[in-house]
């Protein structure tokens, strides 16, 4: 499935991740604004209407990405939204329905078809 470049934001608490995850998807050929916060995040989609997606860790400091997922779900319903994590999921994560998580590590051709499918399916539904 050919992927079409989109501009995408990258949340991740972790600098050297964001940058590594924004690196690799411009290198091929994506628009990618990182953030280091959800405020930033936000911020960064309140001021460009442009983002097609948003890929987001799970375990970050004060919001998880489930607590993120659900906000952005509410404030831009149809944004594809993927979620990553380098941690194993436990039976204490709350997992919102038809969350889509990617495990860390994953190779760039499957975030690339992950990307694809959500935004072929619009918004963050089920993979």
């Amino acid at each position: 499935m050919a992927v079409k470049k989109q501009s995408i934001l990258v949340l991740d608490d972790n600098r050297d991740a964001a940058d590594t995850l924004a690196a690799l998807l411009a290198s091929e050929g994506h628009a990618v604004r990182p953030a280091y916060s959800v405020r930033d995040a936000l911020d960064v989609l309140d001021e460009d209407p442009g983002i097609a997606a948003v890929l987001a860790d799970i375990r970050m400091p004060d919001v998880d990405g489930f607590d993120f997922l659900r906000v952005l779900r509410h404030r831009f319903p149809t944004l594809p939204i993927v979620l990553i994590t380098g941690l194993p999921l436990t039976d204490d994560d709350v997992i919102p329905a038809g969350a889509v998580i990617l495990e860390k590590p994953f190779a760039i051709e499957k975030l690339e078809r992950v990307i694809a499918e959500r935004l072929e399916r619009g918004g963050s539904g089920t993979a």
